[in-house]
């Protein structure tokens, strides 16, 4: 499987609310959480939808229930709920703990929206939290990879202010179309200052 981005410490507690109006009459009042055993079904199928458009250039469905229930064990997810359900979700992974990278590097993947909720700013959210937490554990930087074929995905990245820093190959066995993974890279505060900043970011959310 692959890792790209669309992205914890032990623990179960919120990490902060937010609520977004759709339409006019629709409302969602979502709070991030790390993800619990019992999302497996429900973020696995989240995050096969919101990859389904990648159906284009590899065969299969993006991820399964094993790889899901082994990351969300290792506390990895945090989620976005609304109604009762998960409405977007991501990988996070503090500096340290992924293998290759930096140790002052964090990391984030399988950022994922629903399709019909997708354009709504919580994506960007997710993101942001998962950036005040990585600063907050002393990050220098957050990392993600992003397949070179999904420019929308690069687009949207640099506007949140990412840039690209490298590549690595994309290893999957039913590829149609050759790819690789472009690395993109952005700053993080300092962390004694950060501490203060993950603070207010994440009981805004």
């Amino acid at each position: 499987m692959g890792d790209e981005a669309s992205a914890p410490p032990n623990g179960s507690g919120n990490v902060g609310r937010i609520c977004y109006a759709i339409g006019v009459q629709i409302s969602i009042a979502a709070s991030v959480r790390r993800a619990q055993p019992s999302d497996t079904v429900a973020l696995t199928e989240l995050v096969n939808r919101a990859y389904a458009v990648e159906a284009a250039f590899v065969e299969g469905t993006r991820t399964d229930a094993e790889e899901i229930a082994g990351l969300i064990d290792s506390g990895g997810f945090l989620v976005l709920e609304y109604g009762g359900g998960i409405c977007a979700a991501v990988l996070f992974q503090p500096p340290g703990e992924r293998h290759g990278s930096p140790p002052a590097h964090a990391y984030f993947g399988m950022l994922s929206v629903l399709p019909e909720l997708q354009g709504m700013g919580l994506g960007a959210r997710l993101v942001r939290v998962a950036e005040a937490m990585a600063e907050a554990a002393g990050a220098t930087a957050m990392t993600l990879r992003v397949v070179n074929l999904r420019e929308e995905l690069r687009r949207w990245y640099k506007g949140l202010g990412y840039r690209e820093v490298g590549t690595a190959p994309y290893q999957h066995p039913s590829l149609k179309r050759p790819c690789h993974f472009i690395e993109m890279a952005k700053p993080l505060t300092p962390m004694v200052a950060a501490c203060s900043s993950a603070g207010r970011e994440i009981g805004a959310a």
